[in-house]
């Protein structure tokens, strides 16, 4: 009788446990391309809609980038010049369909380290864009941490 409620409660610690690698809760998905891609969706929607993602949506944005990049951001947003272009797009204008038309490569992972090509097709005057993305994985998630080799804007 001893074993059998042991073999339960051991069970019971076993399924209730959290995996290892679980992201935390709002995090980014646990494939880079998928958290590329979703934060390319969110941060074009927000541009499209006239929002300043690095401004009014700074919580969100923390979501999907590195503590470290967000603190380079925010150095830099700090300095009389600011940014003089967008750093999550390279550039200084986008084309409003980009949003729906992104592709994201496979990436190449070494250890806690990810890089992924993205492909923004335009229709407009701006037309194709091409950026290369640099992730690190954190407690479980992928998060953005460079933009065409560039950490700090």
């Amino acid at each position: 009788m001893k074993c059998i409620i042991a073999v339960a409660m051991l069970f019971l610690v076993t399924v209730s446990a959290p995996a290892a690698g679980t992201p935390v809760p709002g995090q980014t998905s646990t494939m880079p391309e998928a958290a590329v891609r979703r934060f390319y969706e969110w941060y074009l929607h927000a541009l499209n809609q006239n929002e300043d993602p690095l401004g009014e949506r700074r919580a969100e944005l923390g979501k999907f980038v590195t503590p470290r990049l967000m603190k380079s951001l925010n150095r830099a947003l700090g300095r009389p010049e600011g940014i003089g272009a967008d750093f999550f797009i390279d550039a200084q204008d986008w084309d409003e369909s980009w949003e729906k038309n992104i592709s994201v490569s496979k990436a190449k992972i070494k250890g806690a380290r990810a890089t992924v090509s993205v492909s923004l097709k335009g229709t407009g005057s701006v037309g194709n864009h091409q950026l290369r993305i640099g992730l690190q994985k954190q407690r479980g998630a992928w998060k953005i941490d460079s933009v065409n080799g560039m950490a700090n804007p």
